[in-house]
């Protein structure tokens, strides 16, 4: 896992170095939505509390819409039963440090599966590739490394690499500290020869999402940076999963649902789903 991320920050460097004279702005905003307070409180809760926790930042969902598209991670981690405990307080401290030293870091938030414990879903989103590359440079980051390195995962990290279609648009629903939010990973295979109409159909269920479902807080998707016609979603809704049902009901998902309807992938849709606890 370390040689992997090494490898990656190395191949996304090249050419790409962190110039702050790029003119590289800082990250957005609403950072401070959630105070440093809460965010250290949550990062030190204790190992023994039987709940779920994680810290969320909401710089994704109440976004400054003027920043260019963002360069976005999507990953799951398969950790062994036994090793829990540790990730967690591994990742929490990682997580915090790339939320609070990091000027080029825009979100990192992660919550377990739906349906199967010990595997976590991760979103992360960095001003550029330099912004992750300097992520893995962080001594939190090789704090991590050192963890991962020691066999806590039952399966291989799976990590996607994508920048955002478009500049993140905000949507309507607004977390308060303390309330949790439902989260898609979504992975789609598109035929070539669909793909401009599956960009419209897209497009159209997200400024639809964005724009007029109240439980709504974030819909991202982008291609892959490696693999053409392969494409990566992250959603983000109030309400747990009912507001994710909601959106299920909605005109601009109809209308998604009728293109799926008409064959447009190579393989069929993985998605995942995962709860993350709000910071108090």
């Amino acid at each position: 896992f370390r040689r992997v991320f090494k490898l990656l920050a190395v191949s996304l460097s090249v050419g790409h170095a962190f110039l702050p004279s790029q003119g590289l702005r800082p990250r957005r905003p609403c950072l401070d939505h959630l105070s440093a307070r809460a965010r250290t409180s949550n990062a030190l809760k204790s190992e023994n509390n039987p709940t779920r926790r994680t810290t969320i930042s909401l710089i994704a969902s109440q976004a400054d819409s003027t920043l260019p598209p963002l360069y976005c991670l999507n990953v799951q981690l398969d950790v062994k039963p036994e090793r829990r405990e540790e990730f967690l307080k591994c990742i929490r401290a990682n997580q915090y440090g790339t939320l609070t030293t990091e000027p080029l870091a825009v979100t990192y938030i992660f919550g377990e599966d739906e349906t199967t414990p010990n595997t976590f879903h991760f979103f992360e989103q960095y001003l550029g590739k330099e912004g992750f590359v300097a992520h893995t440079e962080s001594p939190h980051f090789a704090a991590w490394e050192e963890f991962a390195s020691s066999e806590p995962f039952t399966a291989p990290p799976k990590v996607s690499f994508y920048k955002e279609d478009s500049a993140g648009t905000p949507g309507l629903g607004k977390v308060e500290p303390g309330e949790s939010t439902f989260g898609l990973i979504v992975r789609l295979c598109i035929k070539p020869d669909r793909r401009e109409s599956f960009l419209a159909a897209m497009r159209a269920d997200q400024d639809g999402a964005l724009t007029a479902e109240p439980f709504c807080v974030s819909y991202i998707f982008g291609e892959d940076e490696n693999e053409p016609d392969i494409f990566h979603m992250f959603e983000l809704y109030k309400n747990g999963r009912d507001g994710f049902m909601a959106h299920s009901q909605s005109p601009s998902y109809k209308a998604w649902a009728e293109f799926k309807a008409t064959d447009p992938f190579q393989e069929p849709a993985q998605v995942k789903y995962f709860d993350i606890a709000g910071a108090e």
